[in-house]
């Protein structure tokens, strides 16, 4: 299901409060950085295909993408109630495909290999330095670990650490995912 753009953004508030209010909206563009961050690209791709309106949010971006020393492709396919903890040195490309209720922190690198790039499942959340390489798939309520290097698939509810990954438990990212977005907090 796609969701609107605006149900896009109260579900993307709705991970980093809990709550969705006007005065939220406008302090988290105002001050929170992964917020604001996501805001921008969520417009710049909301209004790529428009030539009369793309240009000032794909500038915003633009100029976000420099100050938080980030390369995040904003054409990237990501779903409903994304979370970007610390925006910092984080990368992925465009053909990138990431579910809901998806978690990153700083230094996050997600990357294709031969033409074939990752897809996410949904509730992922992904420690800082973590590198997802390759065409692989990572399954729903997974954790991986800081520094962890994943180049093969990952099953539902793993929990995924080291270089090379490797499986420590699957106990999943129930405790990982703050604010879970279900669908009818909006």
């Amino acid at each position: 299901m796609t969701l609107k753009f605006s149900e896009l953004i109260k579900s993307d508030l709705y991970r980093y409060h809990g709550n969705i209010t006007i005065g939220l909206f406008i302090k988290s563009l105002l001050f929170n950085k992964g917020f604001k961050f996501s805001f921008w690209m969520r417009l710049a791709k909301h209004y790529d295909s428009n030539p009369l309106l793309r240009f000032f949010p794909k500038f915003m971006f633009s100029y976000y993408k420099r100050v938080f020393v980030s390369d995040i492709n904003y054409r990237a396919d990501i779903g409903e109630a994304f979370c970007i903890r610390h925006v910092f040195a984080t990368t992925f490309g465009e053909n990138v495909v990431i579910g809901r209720n998806f978690t990153i922190v700083h230094s996050v690198t997600i990357a294709g290999k031969n033409g074939h790039f990752p897809v996410i499942g949904d509730n992922v959340y992904l420690g800082a330095g973590s590198c997802v390489l390759g065409g692989i798939t990572i399954g729903n309520n997974v954790v991986v670990g800081a520094n962890a290097v994943v180049t093969k698939d990952i099953p539902d509810n793993a929990v995924v650490v080291g270089n090379p990954s490797k499986i420590i438990s699957y106990k999943g990212s129930s405790n990982s995912i703050e604010n879970k977005y279900e669908g009818t907090d909006l």
